[in-house]
């Protein structure tokens, strides 16, 4: 059984205008699934449109959303409630590097939005349907530093913990469902939000496509998995160190690649 036939004919992804999200759009239209392209870039999403439908004989339909803003849903539940959404991939998302006291509050509360809010809602909305009809796969963007608080990105790592801890547990209230549920942990990965973040991909980056490769890999056979081996050595090692060297060590880490 191909993904389409297992899940549902069509995959909503949000941030889709560049990197992973862009990747995941590639991937599963490659694999037969009808596409609903979600990010502000409309001018990226109609051109990916035009190459994936022509390139893959597949629908795209793409859709100019601000996921920051309050009622940013209404503009989906009607294609929501037409379409058999069979995937769903909360990947919006973006971050910064500088100290807390340091920031923009009003940044703040648009990350929280954008990372946290956003995919809460789009989860609860796609749901009933997956349920009832007992198949779908929700896939959520987690990073590396979910795996412990990380000085400079504070708060940017606290809104990744929320989407890894909310996807593992989901991974098990949804089985019973037939619903597959996966977080995907990416460390450094070469694409554009390295740039709004002001940081560099640290010494081993991975591509987009290896992320969506390691996802696709481990959907349906585990609740999470880290994108790579050197960040999956790094995840782990906060397991055997005290809490204080490991915020310690995450901080000198984090300070090194940041670029002012």
């Amino acid at each position: 059984m191909n993904l389409a036939e297992k899940y549902g004919k069509w995959a909503l992804i949000t941030g889709a205008s560049s990197g992973i999200g862009e990747e995941f759009a590639r991937k599963f239209s490659g694999l037969g699934f009808n596409l609903i392209i979600v990010a502000r870039r409309f001018d990226r999403l109609q051109k990916l449109k035009t190459e994936l439908e022509q390139k893959n004989n597949v629908e795209v339909i793409p859709l100019e959303i601000d996921l920051s803003e309050e009622n940013f849903i209404t503009k989906l539940i009607p294609i929501i409630n037409e379409k058999e959404i069979g995937i769903l991939v909360n990947n919006a998302g973006f971050g910064y590097r500088k100290d807390f006291i340091n920031s923009d509050v009003e940044t703040d509360a648009k990350m929280i939005k954008v990372n946290c809010i956003a995919p809460t809602v789009l989860t609860h909305h796609v749901l009933p349907k997956m349920i009832e009809r007992k198949k779908g796969a929700l896939i959520f963007l987690g990073s590396l530093v979910a795996f412990q608080p990380t000085p400079t990105t504070a708060l940017y790592a606290a809104t990744k913990a929320f989407d890894a801890f909310l996807g593992n547990a989901l991974w098990y209230e949804l089985k019973k469902y037939n619903i597959d549920v996966i977080t995907i942990n990416p460390g450094g990965t070469e694409t554009e939000f390295h740039q709004v973040a002001k940081s560099t991909m640290g010494p081993f980056p991975r591509t987009s496509q290896q992320v969506v490769d390691t996802t696709l890999k481990a959907l349906g056979k585990k609740p999470s998995v880290v994108d790579g081996l050197f960040n999956k050595i790094l995840a782990f090692s906060s397991h055997f160190t005290s809490r204080k060297l490991t915020i310690t060590l995450a901080g000198k880490i984090s300070e090194s690649i940041y670029k002012d």
